[in-house]
């Protein structure tokens, strides 16, 4: 027995619903590109902002080490003729400092100060430019601090290649406190910057070979 079928009857994929299946699939594939390249931007964002904030964290531990260099080997060291602090300070391509000396407890953003090691004098300094990192200056041979402004301050070695810097050097007898212990009649240097979200960050040092008289 034969037996017919219409051709309404027969099924199948019609050109309209592959259409529709293929804008379909390409709206999906397009929106999955999407998502992933937002995936690989938040990626990188992070790793971007985690990388500087290593850096900065790094800057604000180094720092403070450095500068315990200021008055070393130099009897009744003091902070005028031992560290000086610079505001608007600029570093030049010809490896030279220019600023004015900032009053005490007036933000700066370079430091410059002296040490004896026994045969010679150095001279360091850390200069932040704004938005560019913090940098080291030296050590150079120096004679007297007051040659800051016209030395040739190489090498110069990056400690942050991101961010502001700003460093604040109170001459004011008081206590200050570092690492739980606290000293009595201390010149400080605190540190200040900002971490990749913006927040406010600071550290304080004690100059320990900087003491003030009561």
């Amino acid at each position: 027995m034969v037996l017919y079928r219409s051709i309404k009857s027969q099924s199948g994929v019609s050109l309209i619903s592959m259409m529709v299946g293929i804008t379909i699939s390409l709206i999906t594939a397009v929106a999955m590109l999407t998502l992933f390249r937002h995936s690989i931007k938040i990626s990188t964002d992070t790793t971007q902002i985690s990388k500087q904030d290593t850096e900065r964290s790094s800057a604000m531990t180094i720092a403070p080490i450095l500068l315990q260099d200021a008055g070393f080997g130099i009897t009744d060291a003091s902070v005028s003729t031992n560290i000086i602090a610079l505001k608007g300070a600029a570093f030049s391509a010809a490896n030279k400092l220019s600023g004015t000396a900032a009053a005490s407890g007036e933000a700066a953003n370079t430091l410059v100060w002296l040490r004896n090691l026994g045969t010679n004098f150095e001279c360091s300094a850390l200069f932040a430019a704004p938005d560019k990192g913090l940098m080291l200056l030296g050590p150079i041979n120096c004679s007297a601090l007051s040659e800051w402004s016209t030395a040739s301050w190489a090498p110069a070695k990056p400690l942050a290649s991101i961010g502001t810097f700003n460093f604040v050097l109170s001459n004011t007898a008081g206590t200050c406190s570092q690492f739980g212990y606290a000293s009595p009649g201390k010149a400080t240097v605190t540190i200040q910057s900002n971490n990749a979200t913006g927040q406010a960050i600071r550290s304080q040092s004690c100059l320990s070979n900087l003491v003030i008289s009561p």
